[in-house]
């Protein structure tokens, strides 16, 4: 009874760690950065706000309403008739004074409107780019610490086999001391290196907990949520490929946030020049006469003069602004076109020599000291080997395995860059 509860319990652990440590590859990383990353949401809230703006640009302005006495005496008898005596004659005399209602509305000129909508709709374009800018820095981001953290796994790997490995050989060296057929100082040697392995060890597995919080952040998760990356590695023939400049020019977004905002210049100087045209009002008065005075009212249009010269001075020295803004961002495009070509160029001859190193490795460097490993382990296991040669040969062949996921993840990361350069991701 107390065995089938054992097993129970047992099953039930496993199936909770198998439900809470997740194994997730890139694209899921990439998808759950892109959807729930809060930057990105900023982004996306902002380009909503200008269309919001763009649909309110062509609005005019409020009327405008008043009411109130229009050339009325203070004395307030006046406002009745008066019957006044002239030459013995009595004369009736009509009331002076209007109580008046008005309206005022000013007209817009809708060329204006309509180049300021444009100006604003473009203005969203530019936070959709830079939206995007920001997701090709944070997948970058994510890449890198993905990468950084399969590689860290296996070189965990790799220390925990040369533990066990340190473990048998301690294990025989002592059953041989009993012998005389091992030295205490190379047990002691032994013991040493197990140690630094495990200090190595743990240092590695806290750098990977730091790496795998900075990436829950990433994705918008929460810290205590456990998961495993996708142990598969990805290695691309980036060195093979052509550079197409005209691909980069419609690809990177931060070229294109420099597109977006060399158009929304181009509609900021278009409203610009159209403050040149005029605007155009209405005003209306009604006027209710007191002391037997007909009603009267009054209409009359009216039209703004900006290209009077002391109020065309602004719109004038906005146009000439732009003109240079245009011209810097003209500048900073191509800029940003040769750093990055020189850059991809210079990525590709890095990744060819990541690639032969790792491949010295494979074919010579490894093999070589595998053999001579298995060669002092052999010797050692037969009583014709010192312990301190098997200990030596096993450290170099421990380093060397280190050394080359080191230059494993050089590689990844320089590929993770060059997708960053043409926003592969």
């Amino acid at each position: 009874m107390l065995k089938n509860k054992y097993i129970f319990s047992l099953i039930l652990a496993l199936l909770y760690f198998n439900a809470s440590a997740q194994v997730l590859n890139f694209d899921i990383v990439k998808k759950s950065i892109l959807f729930d990353n809060p930057e990105l949401e900023m982004y996306r809230q902002q380009a909503k706000s200008m269309d919001a703006m763009a649909e309110g640009a062509k609005a005019w302005e409020a009327p405008q309403i008043g009411a109130g006495f229009f050339m009325t005496p203070y004395k307030t008898s006046y406002w009745r008739p008066q019957v006044e005596t002239f030459n013995g004659m009595n004369a009736k005399m009509p009331g002076m004074g209007n109580f008046m209602i008005q309206g005022k509305q000013m007209i817009p000129n809708p060329a204006r409107l309509n180049a300021n909508r444009e100006y604003l709709r473009s203005v969203s374009s530019i936070e959709t780019e830079s939206g995007n800018t920001t997701a090709n820095k944070l997948l970058y981001d994510a890449k890198k610490l993905f990468n950084e953290i399969q590689i860290i796994d296996r070189k965990i790997d790799i220390l925990k086999d040369a533990e066990h490995t340190l473990e048998t050989m301690i294990t025989f060296g002592e059953s041989k001391i009993a012998y005389n057929q091992e030295m205490l100082s190379s047990i002691y040697k032994a013991r040493s290196q197990k140690a630094q392995l495990q200090n190595e060890r743990i240092m590695m597995e806290n750098e990977r907990k730091q790496k795998l919080y900075y990436l829950h952040s990433l994705m918008n998760r929460k810290g205590e949520e456990l998961f495993h990356v996708d142990s598969q590695l990805v290695i691309k023939d980036y060195e093979k490929y052509a550079i197409d400049t005209a691909s980069l020019k419609f690809n990177r977004s931060d070229l294109l946030v420099l597109d977006k905002n060399i158009q929304a210049t181009f509609l900021k100087q278009k409203v610009e020049r159209y403050k040149s045209r005029p605007d155009f009002g209405i005003e209306f008065g009604h006027m209710f006469a007191f002391g037997e005075n007909p009603n009267q009212f009054t209409l009359m249009g009216m039209m703004s003069i900006p290209f009077a010269p002391w109020s065309s001075k602004m719109y004038r020295s906005n146009v000439l602004a732009y003109n240079y803004q245009l011209k810097a961002y003209y500048s900073q495009k191509q800029a940003i076109m040769n750093e990055s070509v020189g850059m991809i160029y210079g990525l590709k001859s890095e990744i060819s020599s990541a690639k032969y190193q790792m491949e010295l490795y494979k074919t010579m460097i490894l093999p070589s000291l595998k053999k001579s490993y298995d060669l002092a382990m052999l010797s050692y296991s037969q009583n014709t080997g010192e312990l301190f040669v098997a200990l030596d040969a096993q450290m170099n062949f421990q380093m060397a395995k280190i050394q080359y996921e080191d230059i494993t993840l050089k590689l990844l990361l320089l590929q993770a860059e060059y997708e960053k350069q043409l926003q592969l991701f």
